[in-house]
Parts: C-alpha cells; structure tokens; sequence
C-alpha cells in the first residue's frame, strides 16, 4: 500500500495541473534541541515549513539508521516531489511502507500520516504538482504529560525516598531533557536533576528524590517536570508521610 486513507485534497484528473496540496504536518511542538544536533524531533520542525525540505533532507543521515529517520526520509522526498522541486515518489513510498509498525513516536506517527496524504494525492493526480502550506494552528502530533508517579507501588513517600515518574508525549532529544531539566515536587526550594530509567519512544521514565517537604497527613503535592517551555504537571501526585509524632522517653 503506497498510499492512506486521508488524501485531505487534490483534484482529480492527469495533465500537469496544480492544486492545493494535501493537509502537511501538524505543529509537534516545536523541540527546543539545546544540543544543536539534527535530531528526528527538530528535524520535524524544519520540514514543517514545505520550502525546507531540502534543507531537512540535507542534514539527514545517508542511509537512515531507525524507523523516525526513514520516514523523515520519506516525507522530504514527497514534499519535494509534490511541489515539482525534485524528490522521489518510488522511495517515498518505500519508506512509508518500511516503517508501518515500528515507529514508536508522536512525531514519527505524524509523519507518517503525513506522507499517506501525499501518496494518495500522487495515486489519483500522478502528473499533477500541488501547494504545502504550514498550518499555523491545529492539534500538536505530541501531549506532553506525566502519566504516573510511583512511590513503590502507591502515591506514599517520605524524605529521600526515589520516586519514579513517567513521561508520555516527549517531542524532544530524551538526553536534553536529562541534562538541562528540572523536577520539583510541591513547593519545594529546590529543583532536582531527574534521573534516568528508562525510555521506548516518546515514552520516558525518570527517578527522583523527595526532598524535606512540610506536610500534614491530609496534603498531597503536585509533581513537575520542566524542560525549556516544556512542562508537565501531575497535580496532586504525591502524599509525603508526616513526621513521626511519638514521645520520645
């Protein structure tokens, strides 16, 4: 199948008419890539503007080393094709179909919705070129969240515990986050490095250590990861055990 399901465009009919194009990527959000290294999350950004894709082409590795860089790959080559500046339909197509169920990313999905446009808009108007417009607007390919907090198997810590949260949605280079961002649990004075555990995708899971918080037994506090404009907050996440209240003979 060299083609998907939302054309979301195109005129029918051969020749070497143009037309407005298919629907182009959706914003992802923008990866602030603080190492200044082509990465598949900014080099996302860079092909969502369409007269840039040779530009995303050109920083990307010569054979692609994972499923997110060959549909990058894939979706360059079309973009270019589509707007009769060059491309290749023939490994366009090829690459969508290579990476149907490996990849493992909000980007990377996005991506690939994008291509099955094209392709399809190329099935019915195979001579036809047509205009990518860069949508301002419209729903992120990635929601940035904390979706769990893991006190060892409940929500209950107390000072100096490690504490395990997990990230969904990530739209930027996993190690940059890890290097430049902060956790803050309640009103913490201070913010802490997150640690690393583990990742698979845009899945990310860190550790961190419960400072001394004031706490009552009735108080639960919320749990925030930062990274540049990138925030995820779990309200309400963690309850800290309250200091131990029996006399000391």
């Amino acid at each position: 199948n060299s083609g998907g399901d939302n054309a979301g465009g195109g005129n029918g009919g051969g020749g070497n008419e143009h037309s407005d194009g298919p629907a182009w990527l959706p914003p992802g959000p923008h990866s602030p890539n603080t190492e200044g290294q082509a990465d598949p999350e900014s080099v996302y950004d860079v092909l969502r503007a369409p007269s840039r894709c040779q530009d995303a082409l050109d920083v990307m590795p010569d054979s692609p080393p994972d499923a997110d860089w060959r549909i990058l790959r894939g979706l360059a080559q079309a973009c270019l094709a589509i707007q009769g500046g060059g491309g290749n339909w023939e490994t366009a197509a090829l690459d969508y179909s290579a990476v149907a169920d490996q990849l493992r990313t909000c980007k990377g999905r996005a991506a690939r919705q994008t291509l099955a446009g094209l392709l399809d808009f190329h099935r019915r108007n195979p001579e036809a070129t047509a205009s990518l417009e860069n949508a301002p607007g419209g729903t992120a390919a990635c929601a940035f969240r904390i979706t769990s907090v893991d006190a060892g198997g409940d929500t209950m810590a107390k000072p100096g515990d490690t504490i395990r949260i997990t990230l969904q949605g990530t739209y930027f280079d996993h190690g940059e986050l890890l290097r430049d961002g902060w956790v803050r649990i309640g009103r913490a004075p201070q913010d802490h490095s997150p640690g690393f555990v583990s990742e698979d995708g845009d899945k990310l899971v860190l550790s961190t250590v419960v400072p001394e918080l004031p706490a009552s037994p009735t108080e639960s506090f919320d749990v925030v990861v930062h990274y540049i404009h990138a925030e995820a907050i779990r309200e309400a996440a963690l309850s800290i055990e309250p200091p131990s209240t029996a006399a000391i003979p």
